[in-house]
């Protein structure tokens, strides 16, 4: 028979992590599901790890190389043999009855409901602290919404039918960050979102993520703008806020010329976008560059 939900975690070099995440698994209040774990190339024993764990409900699966992220999950849901299928990055964990909630959620919506997210904690690792609490908060039809940015806190806190992703494909592989954004954007093309008003998962922050490291942050966000830009320019409010963005990121990383270039589209399209642009050079960049946390990320080149 098959399972009620298949669980997909991508892995790579975080074996003490995974540990975490999985306990989280086991620890769910619904049993019926399966666990994929998709090892990408992974060379501090996770391996060793994963295939001691004594659990018929575990299936793993490793990469001859790192292909990434996307790739991983792709790799994952293809394996997937439940109608509903979970998420779980490496380095998070649910709460104990987070799959339970959701699908009783997504059992309650009609067929076009295609994902149920939900609330969480987001926790700095680094300091011991917490930092906020992510709540939920559009349902329904949220493509429009979507256009502007994710409105999840992150892939660990979805319940999706195996159907979206039969309808939409699999993750871009091409892209090196904003590949849940673009996800979600494609999947609201199609179906309904819906969620469950409490904090069922925990996102741990420790430096390592993707928002941390602009190697991989300019180039994804670069080609997730390029990519839909099409259905951007049918709202300029929101292409207007896609553009500056990707040059503040490129004036925060120092890679002035490429950032001149993406404000330039922007004052075309807005010429009094000038104003608001210098405005912020001169009194936010310094700040951010000098004295935020961003000034520790790691710098792209182009």
């Amino acid at each position: 028979m098959k399972p009620v939900v298949s669980v997909v975690i991508a892995t790579f070099n975080r074996r003490e992590k995974l540990k975490r995440a999985l306990e989280s698994v086991f620890n769910q209040t619904l049993k019926d599901i399966e666990i994929i774990v998709v090892d990408n190339a992974s060379v501090d024993g996770t391996e060793d790890f994963v295939k001691s764990i004594q659990d018929q409900r575990i299936c793993y699966v490793k990469h001859d190389t790192n292909k990434g992220g996307p790739a991983a999950r792709n790799t994952g849901i293809k394996k997937a043999k439940a109608d509903l299928i979970a998420l779980l990055d490496d380095d998070d964990e649910w709460f104990p009855a987070k799959l339970t909630k959701q699908v009783e959620k997504l059992n309650e919506n009609p067929s076009h409901t295609g994902l149920i997210y939900a609330g969480a904690e987001i926790y700095n690792e680094v300091q011991q602290k917490m930092m906020q609490i992510y709540r939920p908060q559009f349902r329904g039809k949220v493509y429009q919404r979507l256009l502007l940015g994710t409105i999840l806190s992150s892939v660990t806190s979805v319940l999706v039918r195996a159907r979206c992703f039969e309808q939409v494909g699999g993750f871009d592989e091409k892209l090196s960050s904003c590949q849940d954004w673009d996800m979600w954007l494609r999947i609201a093309q199609y179906f309904e979102f819906d969620y469950v008003d409490e904090t069922l998962v925990r996102i741990n922050m420790h430096g390592e993520q993707i928002s941390t490291d602009y190697t991989k942050l300019i180039p994804g966000r670069t080609r997730m703008v390029e990519k839909h830009a099409e259905e951007f320019k049918k709202y300029p409010d929101i292409y207007l806020i896609h553009l500056k963005r990707v040059g503040k990121l490129h004036f925060i990383n120092g890679t002035w010329k490429q950032g001149f270039l993406w404000f330039e589209k922007a004052i075309k399209l807005r010429p009094i976008e000038f104003i608001k642009i210098l405005g912020w050079c001169l009194f936010e960049l310094p700040y951010i560059k000098y004295f935020s946390p961003s000034k520790q990320f790691k710098k792209f080149k182009n």
